[in-house]
């Protein structure tokens, strides 16, 4: 009797425990083929980060991949049909891909992407996207999907925030291969390790995030990405004042400090932006 062949999931998630709170890992899941991304696997993925994001007992979620490689980029499949498609129809496939980087820049929870090997195009823009990367030494980086003459439009904004635009405008147009080592210098990783401390390194910073309290990381984060998208003329100070002072008050700190819970804590509300952006309009 045959009994047919169950493939494994493309992307899964695993949950670990680090004391009494969870760390959620999504996992890209196709070593054979380099971890390229697929239309499928790019809905897999918003979906595991949005279910992450808004499960309470989650404090950190970690993008890692299984196999050799971290990301070959899109699939090679997908790129050609796109470039047959209508406009519409590809149109939709790249709002896709950039809705995949906005959870990720976006997550509530503190991300961390795992790099334990070479990373192109929307690889690159995923660690990019994630709050902190961590790389295996061994690691070669590149911002275009195999020399195919395809501007990496999605990934820009990404890359842009994490090695400024002077350095885009090289390795944009280049298609040089970084070391992890350079990486790190422009600001696309943080730190570079050797591949078997990759997963302790990894745990150390898990525990140490954990030490932080939730609130605060989140209402830092969202304050990190209004500065970051403010026009220089527009002063964020009043917002950075508003976030502490809020925060101050929050239950969470008086909790901290053993001080009973008497104030109601705000959301976070960037007013400068705010102004800013109704005048845009």
């Amino acid at each position: 009797m045959m009994t047919a062949r169950v493939n494994p999931p493309s992307v899964d998630i695993e949950m670990k425990n680090h004391g009494l709170s969870r760390v959620g890992w999504i996992w890209i899941n196709r070593p054979v083929d380099g971890n390229v991304i697929d239309r499928s696997m790019v809905q897999e993925i918003i979906r595991a980060v949005a279910s992450l994001n808004k499960n309470p007992e989650v404090r950190v979620i970690v993008l890692a991949a299984r196999g050799e490689s971290f990301s070959c980029g899109i699939e090679s499949g997908w790129l050609r049909a796109q470039a047959s498609a209508s406009m519409s129809d590809a149109l939709d496939d790249t709002r896709k891909l950039a809705q995949l980087l906005q959870v990720l820049a976006e997550c509530e929870k503190p991300t961390i992407a795992r790099v334990q090997g070479n990373a192109v195009g929307i690889g690159a823009g995923m660690i990019a996207a994630c709050d902190i990367g961590i790389a295996a030494d061994h690691v070669r980086f590149t911002m275009v999907d195999d020399n195919l003459g395809m501007a990496p439009a999605v990934i820009t904004p990404h890359l842009v925030r994490a090695i400024g635009a002077r350095q885009c405008q090289r390795y944009f147009q280049t298609s040089e291969q970084l070391t992890a080592v350079r990486a790190a210098e422009l600001g696309l990783v943080h730190e570079v390790v050797a591949p078997e401390a990759l997963d302790e390194h990894i745990t150390a910073l898990i525990a140490s995030l954990l030490l932080g309290d939730a609130q605060a990381q989140q209402a830092s984060s969202k304050l990190i990405r209004a500065i970051a998208i403010a026009p220089g003329s527009v002063d964020m100070t009043a917002d950075a004042v508003r976030v502490g002072a809020r925060l101050r008050a929050g239950p969470s700190l008086r909790a901290r400090m053993a001080l009973p819970v008497e104030r109601p804590f705000l959301s976070v509300h960037r007013v400068v932006l705010d102004e800013w952006m109704r005048e845009a309009d």
